[in-house]
């Protein structure tokens, strides 16, 4: 009976201990979470810009129910699939640590020669479409001379040939728009079918009103693979990285400049292609600096460092989804459409701080 006391202090003693060693813990564990959630975003650079755009969606969804229909979606996507593949070709040229400020007019250039050469020779777009393409990959390779051999800085380089172009477009199609002829295998392939109704989104010509993005996620796929599995990508971030070093280890870098390039000019002129395809029509009006800057900043957003070195054509792709739900969704919500450059900006500046600190978490993490 007088031990009694003694079992019950023990016991006291013991559930105190447990109490602590518990509370001590949980900020441990709290701790561990966080450095996995840190190691994860560190390693994944889309990781980061994915959880915004999910977020994104799901607070536009809540507050309007219409945002995630299938006909708002669709033209969400088909600007996604616009800005995100000439993002893919920007990265490139990002990654070398040079900058395209031409894409835009070659966005649409290319396409009003396609239709215009398919009118005036009267041959199939089977023809003027590769030409078109090639048209770019020539811009590409002229930028890439003047930036690497003659020493202009990029800046300068792709400026000039966008005011150069955009001037050749308007003067050529005298500032008015063209229509394209319907010939149907090539509309249903890189556009859609616009003279059929969709019975099924599961249906072929369900599947035709989604091409753009299609078309998208397989460049993006592709050049994903190249950067992660091909020497050339190696060398494209080994450029960008450190050139003097690259040039000593045997990397030709000029060459990788200038085909980064080559490859951006192709993808904008591409992606003038389809869109032309899936409207009708081209009109030297389209594209511009506005679309040169939103490809930009899709890169810049999904995670594509502007000194070089560093960049992913996935987090790309992912900005752009980002900034096409600014455009289309933030409009549901009852902001005025001029407001929708107050939230890029913002996101642009987000984007950029969020960059730098994990690339010092980066640095952290390999030490």
């Amino acid at each position: 009976m007088e031990k009694a006391p003694e079992r019950s202090v023990e016991a006291g003693t013991m559930a105190e201990t447990t109490v602590t060693e518990r509370q001590a813990e949980t900020p441990a564990q709290s701790r561990r979470w966080f450095d996995v959630v840190i190691d994860f975003i560190a390693r994944y650079r889309e990781a980061s810009i994915a959880a915004v755009a999910i977020l994104l969606v799901i607070y536009i969804q809540l507050n309007n129910s219409v945002f995630l229909t299938s006909p708002l979606m669709s033209v969400v996507l088909r600007d996604t699939a616009r800005i995100g593949m000439i993002a893919a070709g920007v990265v490139l040229v990002m990654i070398t640590a040079e900058i395209d400020l031409s894409v835009g007019a070659i966005y649409a250039l290319a396409p009003y020669l396609m239709i215009r050469i398919a009118d005036d020779q009267n041959v199939s777009l089977w023809v003027t479409a590769p030409i078109a393409i090639l048209i770019g990959i020539g811009i590409g390779l002229v930028n890439g001379f003047i930036t690497v051999k003659l020493r202009i800085p990029s800046l300068i380089t792709t400026l000039g040939m966008f005011f150069l172009l955009t001037g050749i477009t308007v003067s050529y199609a005298h500032s008015q728009p063209i229509r394209m002829l319907v010939q149907s295998p090539f509309n249903v392939i890189f556009g859609e079918n616009r003279f059929r109704p969709r019975d099924s989104l599961f249906s072929w010509d369900g599947l035709t009103g989604f091409t753009p993005i299609i078309w998208t996620l397989a460049v993006v796929l592709i050049l994903t693979l190249v950067l992660a599995r091909t020497v050339f990508g190696l060398h494209v971030i080994s450029t960008g990285s450190n050139l003097l070093a690259a040039r000593e280890i045997g990397v030709r870098t000029d060459r990788i400049k200038i085909a980064a390039f080559m490859i951006s000019g192709a993808l904008a002129a591409f992606t003038g292609v389809i869109t032309a395809t899936v409207t009708g029509s081209a009109a030297p009006d389209t594209g511009g600096s506005t679309l040169t800057l939103l490809a930009i900043a899709a890169a810049v957003i999904g995670g594509t460092a502007l000194t070089g070195g560093s960049g992913t054509v996935i987090g790309a792709l992912i900005g752009a989804f980002v900034i096409s739900c600014l455009n289309n969704g933030l409009v549901l919500l009852g902001a005025q459409a001029t407001e929708s450059n107050i939230y890029l900006g913002l996101a642009i500046l987000g984007a950029m701080i969020l960059n730098v600190q994990l690339d010092a978490v980066r640095v952290k993490r390999k030490r």
